[in-house]
């Protein structure tokens, strides 16, 4: 047996980007590993695939990782794929990866959607160079402490952060941002809801108490 573990990209938004590829190895996959249990089954429903699956996500324990693992080993083909994008993007599988690599077991990538690149692109900003920073820190100074850096370099800075934290953070980081400082927020990106702000910080700091619960990506124009 050559197992491979399948790191599948699946919809951010629109459930019509799940492209055809990541549909045939979902379809024929022996083992299918999701992040949370009500997501994965409403994707696999949603596509009509009838499989069991497994979980790995941030509460994931080395032991449990490990199990995975060793059922990995045992299959010819594994699909790990995330609630939404690209797995491995903010989202748990690193250490799933790592042990398939040490033990020389092939990993291939099915590529699709990815939030940051998606409002990047979307923005209207030159794209390059960019620094993507993923989840910003909780507390507010640590939060600050890691973003004043990237603030002193010319770079589009990316990051994301929870629907419900959003609108916090960007209030908490205003004192470093410049209010002229061009901006680009989107919500529920690609999905049909889908909302879009591009600006300048200090307009959008006025608007946000209007804004929708929603997962967000930030891009600052850092030039």
């Amino acid at each position: 047996m050559n197992p491979t573990l399948h790191l599948v990209s699946v919809p951010i938004g629109n459930p019509l980007d799940l492209n055809l590829r990541a549909m045939e190895v979902l379809k024929t996959a022996d083992l299918i590993i999701g992040e949370e249990y009500k997501e994965t089954a409403k994707f696999l429903k949603r596509n009509g695939i009838q499989k069991d699956f497994e979980l790995l996500n941030e509460h994931s324990s080395e032991e449990e990782i490990y199990e995975l693992f060793e059922k990995l080993k045992q299959s010819e083909s594994t699909c790990l794929f995330s609630d939404s994008g690209t797995p491995l993007l903010e989202d748990p599988g690193l250490r799933l990866v790592q042990y398939c690599i040490q033990n020389e077991i092939k990993i291939s990538s099915v590529p699709g959607p990815a939030a940051f690149l998606t409002a990047l692109t979307l923005s209207g900003f030159p794209v390059s160079p960019f620094v993507f920073l993923g989840f910003l820190p909780k507390d507010a100074l640590e939060k600050k402490k890691y973003l004043t850096p990237y603030l002193s370099l010319k770079q589009n800075i990316v990051f994301y952060e929870t629907p419900y934290r959003y609108k916090k953070t960007i209030q908490e980081i205003s004192g470093l941002v410049s209010g002229n400082k061009n901006v680009f927020l989107g919500l529920n990106l690609t999905a049909e809801d889908e909302y879009i702000f591009r600006g300048k910080w200090k307009d959008l700091g006025r608007i946000l108490d209007s804004l929708p619960k929603a997962p967000p990506v930030i891009v600052i124009h850092n030039f």
